[in-house]
């Protein structure tokens, strides 16, 4: 007997897509009304379970009775995974498991099709699957996400005999007999997606579900908890003393924030969103009515209290694993034959160290001892059991916060190491020791800093930076060698530790940590010149990236001054490491090659001059090579000091109206090159020469024209990088009224996601040519092809950015660094605003930045001198600034107009 499938009427329709409505309105109600997560995510669960009844049923009753009849005792349908738990948010995927016996194949699959698209055309989204109890344990043995989601599973309908059938099955073939292989499933399957959503608790911009410390965390907890034991549920783990009271309190508290927070964002987007962007953060804070402090932001507060959930969640899941991991019988042997005693007290086996049980109690009650404990795990590279970190944890809530000097010595020890001090130190925080030998560490946990460039909390920031360091020391690189050579690594690595710790006070970070760094010395009983050098150094830890990254370090002044505040090799190779490691700890791919070589340069220049030679006599030395090698690429005869006079008059005028910043970062045959095409450059003509680089996926565009277009040329450039939706990284400005234009632009072309085609590269030198020649208006191109940056805040929290103007660092320039969002379009309101002054900008260092974006710009007056009119420079300050208020402000309403 065949049978029409039948979907519902449009009346059904109607009523199905007001329950599911009904049931977002309910849980919206009792967000409203301060209802818990897990209140909100039951009363939805249970709403939608309730309509999935009535869909299911209601396509039953279509049926005719012998098909009834048949399929209710051969078929179930069962909720699994996030359905299964009883808990969802308002716009989840249900989660369903159809079962069936092989007699029904036919006849359920299409009353399975019909109810699949009634869930459908009612607002529901399915994940499901049609099959029978030997296709679904074939499937849970090899496909870890499928398993998992059958722990949870629960029948709703049908069968129930089948049903149980099923779940038996489950537990006997999948889990009772291969207990290690199916908990290791669930822990890899889980690292994975861990690594694909960020792989750090700390991340800014974390998955409520799926990133360290998300929710996923807490059900991976409990499955791992039911491969090993059989259960679950909490509460019955912790009656079976698997885990404890305080750990069950912490998740379940942290299970109903993160829950709470991802119903939030799913009700504010109108769909699935687990994601939780700065925009929405803001939103937050301002939805939950935070207020703010003097060093804190609102969302900076709400942030941290995510992240104390969310990184309690990982270490306590971390842990639970760590414990109860089954063991191979093989390696239980070899882990107890490899197991020595030391101290008559420790067990060190080949992976962690104990404490033997009847000493626990005596250990955990000493700092001192409880530094032992660390000092050997990190002179023996391994861990600390979990139980016996469990008791020290327990310690560190009722230790006394004073230090011995026998304690300072062993912490001292710790931090002089070379290996292993990253994940001691994460340890000794995670149990709270690091809180009692530097009592300031609490105010840095979980601290946020809320800006679109650091990628982690203050805290995990600092400990990559540690471990940053720690790799220097087997890098072939100057940097390696400045590390291996310092010789107090314990006072570097607490001035790594305590150089952010200034943060969130609401003063300057780097002033607050130099007075916390002096506490912390006196603490710690430095010696008074330990104690000069680690403020030194916290002091002063953005001072080497600021003149690297946003100053001329070809200019001996800048070099000198620097040399001079430095003083000794020393404290120049720990401040360089420090650097170094704190860049690289801003987020991935922060420490660019690029920015590698930059600091190096000024690291090694300055280390010269620290060891007698005169940075000046240096430069005029290079200056003198870089002649000599670009006289031999032109094929012009290479001349001895004093035959300088001799030299032809086109080369000398060309050659010196080049800066020495350019001379001395370009290779000489780029040089001859560009003054062999400046000698023989028709005054109407310009070169534009564009090169798609494969190994770093930019286009370096070189500009050559004469100086007929050396006023507002740059801007002119930048228009057309602008409205073609080009990211510039990077800027070499070379422009005079003597010798004219040689500019140099690297650019992300993101209209292309591989290879720049070459007919792409022709279309923009065209564009450029006739954008410096004026052939095009460089205002109407950028505001036709404008977008705004989506990145912009929804609180009204913008940042207007500000404007610094140093008149100090260079004999020759005025220096502008514009400091603000990376907005599209930015640079070219900036570059045009210098040029609508009269002022020429010599040389640029563009989207250079540690903590912000910084666009720095060499300029000159009409004269080609820097400005040195107090009122003149005050009215510079005061344009750029409202320029960027100007910017900033019209795209922002444009935003909202979006």
């Amino acid at each position: 007997m065949s049978h029409t499938s039948t979907s519902c009427n449009a009346q059904q329709f109607v009523v199905y897509r007001t329950k599911v409505e009904q049931a977002r309105l309910r849980g919206q109600e009792l967000l409203r009304n301060g209802a818990s997560g897990l209140q909100i995510g039951t009363a939805i669960a249970e709403s939608i379970e309730q309509l999935l009844l009535q869909i299911i049923q209601d396509q039953f009753l279509q049926l005719p009775e012998k098909r009834q009849k048949l399929l209710i005792q051969n078929c179930s349908i069962l909720v699994i995974g996030g359905s299964g738990r009883g808990l969802m948010a308002p716009y989840s995927d249900v989660d369903l498991l159809f079962l069936y016996r092989n007699q029904v194949d036919d006849e359920f699959a299409e009353f399975v099709g019909d109810i699949v698209r009634n869930c459908w055309d009612a607002g529901l989204k399915l994940g499901h699957s049609l099959r029978t109890i030997a296709d679904s344990v074939k499937m849970a043995r090899t496909e870890p996400e499928f398993a998992t989601a059958m722990i949870e599973a629960r029948a709703i309908w049908g069968d129930e005999h089948l049903a149980e059938q099923l779940i038996r099955a489950f537990y006997r073939h999948v889990i009772l007999f291969r207990r290690r292989v199916f908990f290791d499933q669930c822990v890899e399957a889980r690292w994975q997606e861990r690594k694909q959503h960020g792989g750090a608790v700390m991340q800014l911009e974390p998955d409520i579900k799926r990133s360290p410390g998300g929710l996923r965390d807490i059900h991976l907890l409990r499955w791992t908890g039911f491969a090993r034991y059989g259960t679950a549920n909490l509460d019955m783990l912790r009656l079976d003393g698997r885990i404890n009271s305080r750990d069950v309190r912490t998740l379940k508290n942290a299970r109903d924030y993160l829950l709470k927070v991802r119903i939030q964002l799913h009700y504010e987007a109108g769909r699935q969103q687990d994601l939780f962007t700065k925009d929405t953060q803001l939103w937050m804070a301002e939805q939950r009515q935070i207020e703010g402090t003097n060093g804190q932001r609102p969302v900076e507060l709400l942030m941290q209290e995510y992240f104390r959930h969310s990184k309690a969640v990982a270490e306590i899941t971390e842990r639970f694993i760590k414990t109860h991991r089954p063991q191979p019988l093989l390696s239980r042997i070899y882990d107890f034959l490899m197991t020595h005693r030391s101290d008559s007290i420790l067990k060190i086996a080949p992976d962690h160290l104990d404490v033997i049980p009847r000493y626990r109690v005596q250990v955990c009650n000493s700092l001192e001892d409880i530094l032992k404990l660390f000092d050997t795990a990190s002179l023996y590279g391994i861990s600390i059991a979990p139980d016996l970190l469990d008791a020290i944890r327990e310690s560190a809530l009722t230790l006394p916060p004073t230090v011995s000097n026998r304690t300072i010595d062993l912490f001292r020890a710790i931090l002089n190491r070379s290996t292993n001090l990253g994940p001691t130190l994460r340890t000794m925080s995670e149990t709270g020791i690091l809180n009692l030998l530097i009592p300031y560490m609490k105010h840095a946990y979980c601290l946020l800093q809320f800006n679109q460039y650091h990628s982690y909390t203050v805290d995990e920031h600092t400990f990559r930076a540690i471990e940053a360091s720690e790799t220097y020391s087997t890098d072939d690189s100057s940097l390696g060698s400045s590390y291996r050579h310092i010789e107090k690594k314990d006072i570097l690595n607490l001035a790594i530790l305590l150089h952010d710790i200034g943060k969130g006070y609401g003063e300057d970070h780097c002033k607050m940590g130099a007075m916390i760094a002096t506490d912390t010395a006196v603490r710690l009983g430095l010696k008074e010149e330990e104690q000069k050098l680690l403020v030194f150094l916290v002091f002063e830890h953005l001072n080497m990236a600021h003149l690297a990254f946003r100053r001329d370090i070809s200019d001996p002044d800048i070099l000198f001054a620097f040399s001079q505040k430095v003083g000794s090799p020393e404290k120049l190779r720990m401040l360089y490491v420090l650097t170094a490691a704190d860049i690289t700890a801003v987020g991935p791919g922060v420490f660019t090659d690029w920015k590698s070589e930059l600091l190096a340069d000024l690291y090694e220049r300055t280390m010269l001059l620290l060891g007698g030679k005169h940075s000046r006599y240096n430069r005029d030395q290079r200056l003198a090579r870089v002649k000599q090698q670009v006289r031999s690429y032109l094929n012009l005869p290479l001349l001895h000091a004093h035959e300088e006079e001799q030299e032809e008059t086109w080369f000398t005028e060309l050659f010196n109206s080049f800066s020495p910043h350019y001379l001395l970062v370009t290779p000489p045959e780029r040089i001859a090159a560009d003054i062999e095409i400046l000698r023989d450059l028709p005054s109407d003509q310009i070169v534009v020469e564009g090169e798609f680089e494969p190994e770093t996926a930019t286009v370096n565009y070189h500009v050559i024209a004469s100086a007929l277009y050396s006023q507002s040329c740059f801007h002119r450039m930048v228009s057309v990088f602008t409205s073609r939706r080009m990211e510039i990284i990077s800027a070499q400005i070379t422009t005079s009224a003597s010798g004219g234009v040689v500019d140099s632009f690297r650019v992300i072309d993101h209209d292309y996601a591989s290879a720049v085609p070459r007919s792409r590269v022709e279309t923009i030198e065209t564009e450029i040519r006739k954008a410096v020649i004026g052939e095009s208006d460089a205002k109407t191109m950028f505001l036709n092809n404008q977008r705004f940056h989506e990145s912009a805040s929804l609180s009204g929290e913008f940042d207007l950015g500000r404007v610094e103007i140093d008149n100090q660092s260079s004999r020759r320039c005025t220096i502008i660094d514009v400091i603000a969002h990376d907005r599209t379009g930015l640079l070219y309101i900036v570059s045009r605003a210098i040029s609508r002054m009269g002022l020429s900008v010599v040389m640029a260092k563009i989207s250079t930045h540690l903590d912000q974006v910084v666009d720095v710009f060499y300029v000159i007056d009409e004269h080609e001198r820097k400005i040195e009119d107090g009122d003149r420079l005050q009215e510079v300050k005061e344009q750029m600034e409202r320029t960027l208020h100007d910017f900033e402000l019209e795209g922002y309403k444009r935003y909202q107009r979006v």
